[in-house]
């Protein structure tokens, strides 16, 4: 499986990082529009959807309904460990 460099950093015109990876962009019906890398490979995405999951609090009403702060909503998108 070969990577895609999808952002390269510069500073005073030396490389200093590369950041290799897979995307994809779908529309709404699920048809890929652009993609770059093996975007069939098996992810664990984990704590990087937390912020998409939470999205539901706002979009639900229950952020207003149970008055949540930007600190509580804050929270709803970060990982925990008891």
């Amino acid at each position: 499986m070969t990577y895609e460099l999808l952002v390269e950093v510069t500073r005073n015109g030396t490389v200093e990082s590369q950041h290799f990876g897979a995307a994809v962009v779908c529309d709404v019906h699920g048809n890929v529009v652009e993609r770059w890398g093996p975007i069939d490979n098996l992810v664990f995405p984990r704590s990087a959807l937390k912020p998409m999951l939470a999205i539901q609090l706002v979009e639900s009403g229950a952020s207003d309904h149970y008055a949540l702060s930007d600190a509580e909503l804050s929270l709803a998108c970060s990982s925990h460990q008891c």
